[in-house]
């Protein structure tokens, strides 16, 4: 069954260019400019990985290359990140992870014994008998790590280059693209760097059934196009920070190293997962992936939604999806108040139900245990942080859009020397005594309204134009108001657990209490014992 939606303007696929490619065997249709999860998604596959400790079923979570749900393996290259690697006409892939395939895993009965395998079990198991130890050690070596490594893999030399510049933009969001033009239209030799082979940020995809974004997004790119000033640097990212502004450039193609007068570090934020039973269930996704389903690849994330929410931001996702024929059968926020405004209005006229001081208890799986069935919803108390499942009820569903919250993308940011601070108005970790000629700008700044991120990435440009000794202007950008972006605490503890908070580990809630009452109750400590964001995605989500 083909998930995909009609032609629209801003997709990133050629749909003159069919390709065809397989999965565990089974033949499928794309377009190029498809990603791997896309491809398969359209084609209505939704279990597309395993997890790593448990082998439980896993689907699209961030689908921005901020977790591994979907690691696949083409045979010689390996752990190959489904979410950004564009499919290839002819390409036979397998998930990794995985014995007797992704759907009928054998080692899928660890998820049955999970209580036996509680967190820091491996510190304590397989010591004694001395004499058994070599068995075990055989055991657990060979569950460890995703894919295979192939050794005969062929060693493939790229070109290193040395460039200069007066700025390097890092991100080309609103305010990466606001900062690169205004220092560009100020004389300024800039480097614009985004991970994306598109340009645009969140103005590609978080429209809240609106043409604004759409225009923003159109205006910036023919200015950036016909700006001579400005050097596009697509589908890279910066690898590190050095001493006197000097960041490595990487690409498929090599490595440019650029040594920067001044740098602007408008990365955005990642969007966090609220924490409930079976949250990682195939069709339960962050909100911004639905999104980039939909804008970027033209693809229905699912037929008929539930949309958990702690934020405005969850309204404006609801929007995109009614917009994409998806049936919103109830939007669930966290927050007693919920919201109000112009975008509850327009998401209460289209007869949706929001469940305010509530939360998504458990998603219910199938029968087969491969994808999402329900959703059960009860009341939510914020200040005791408890459900009341007295009161649940399950509402039928084949997807779960989830948006409770954001965590800064400042790795270059610590990299660099920044001094954070955590700001309580928007519930997050934000620069406050940056490095001399280090500015940042947009979400990773703590601005979230688009306007304010906009005028952000201007004001990071003036800050860079001073640094370099250019006239520049005084800019204020007004603090955040209003509601939270993040909510504080979305967490739902249930007693049965499988409550992950690390999709990359298998962590649970129930282990985070585990290890403080085993006396790991230092931050650093509970840290090195979970082995939380130690995994692939580093804490990103």
């Amino acid at each position: 069954m083909s998930t995909r939606l009609p032609q629209q303007a801003g997709e990133w696929i050629d749909r003159e260019q069919p390709l065809r490619f397989s999965f565990e065997g089974k033949e499928y249709a794309a377009f190029e400019g498809d990603t791997i999860t896309s491809a398969l998604w359209a084609n209505g596959e939704k279990t597309l990985g395993r997890s790593f400790k448990y082998h439980r079923p896993r689907g699209i979570l961030s689908f921005a290359n901020h977790d591994i749900n979907v690691m696949v393996t083409d045979g010689a290259d390996t752990n190959i990140r489904g979410d950004v690697v564009k499919v290839r006409d002819g390409m036979q892939l397998h998930a990794v992870n995985t014995s007797g395939g992704v759907k009928k895993d054998r080692n899928r009965y660890l998820d049955a014994i999970s209580a036996l395998l509680p967190v820091g079990f491996y510190y304590k198991a397989f010591h004694t008998p001395r004499q058994l130890f070599p068995f075990w050690e055989n055991i657990v070596r060979k569950a460890a790590g995703l894919g295979i490594v192939n050794f005969s893999f062929p060693r493939i030399t790229k070109p290193k280059h040395h460039r200069f510049c007066d700025l390097l933009v890092v991100g080309a969001g609103p305010a990466g693209m606001a900062a690169a033009l205004a220092a560009a239209e100020a004389g300024l030799q800039v480097f614009l760097v985004d991970e994306n082979r598109e340009l645009g940020g969140s103005l590609g995809y978080d429209h809240a059934a609106d043409s604004e974004s759409r225009m923003l997004l159109t205006d910036y790119l023919h200015r950036i196009s016909n700006q001579p000033n400005i050097k596009v640097f697509r589908e890279a990212y910066a690898g590190a920070y050095y001493t006197d502004h000097l960041i490595p450039v990487v690409q498929s193609s090599g490595i440019t190293k650029v040594r920067a007068g001044t740098v602007i570090v408008a990365s955005g934020a990642f969007e966090q997962a609220p924490v409930f039973r079976n949250n990682d269930l195939p069709g339960v996704m962050l909100g911004s992936a639905a999104q980039r389903m939909i804008r970027r690849y033209a693809v229905k994330p699912f037929e008929q939604g539930v949309v958990l929410t702690a934020n405005t931001y969850g309204y404006r996702v609801a929007l995109d999806l009614i917009a994409a024929g998806v049936k919103i059968v109830a939007v669930v926020d966290l927050r007693a108040e919920g919201e109000s405004g112009d975008l509850h209005e327009q998401v209460a006229a289209h007869g949706i139900t929001i469940h305010r001081g509530s939360c998504v208890y458990e998603a219910k799986p199938a029968t087969d245990k491969l994808s999402v069935a329900a959703a059960v919803i009860c009341s939510y108390d914020e200040k005791t942080n408890s459900a009341d499942p007295h009161n649940a009820f399950e509402i039928p569903c084949d997807g779960i859009a989830m948006s409770a919250g954001w965590a800064g993308a400042s790795g270059l940011l610590y990299q660099a020397g920044t001094k954070m601070r955590y700001d309580d108005s928007v519930q997050q970790f934000i620069p406050g005594d940056l490095p001399d000629g280090v500015f940042a700008a947009g979400k990773v700044n703590g601005v979230f309204n688009l306007q304010a991120r906009m005028d952000d990435g201007v004001r990071a440009a003036h800050l860079a134009l001073r640094h370099l000794g250019k006239p520049a202007q005084d800019i204020r950008v007004p603090a955040h108001t209003g509601s939270s972006p993040s909510h504080p605490y979305p967490f739902v503890p249930h007693a049965k657990g499988k409550n992950f908070v690390d999709f990359d580990e298998d962590l649970c809630l129930k282990d985070f209490s585990n290890a403080a009452q085993e006396g790991f109750n230092n931050i650093e400590l509970m840290k090195r014992f979970t082995t939380v964001g130690m995994g692939p995605s580093q804490g990103k989500h």
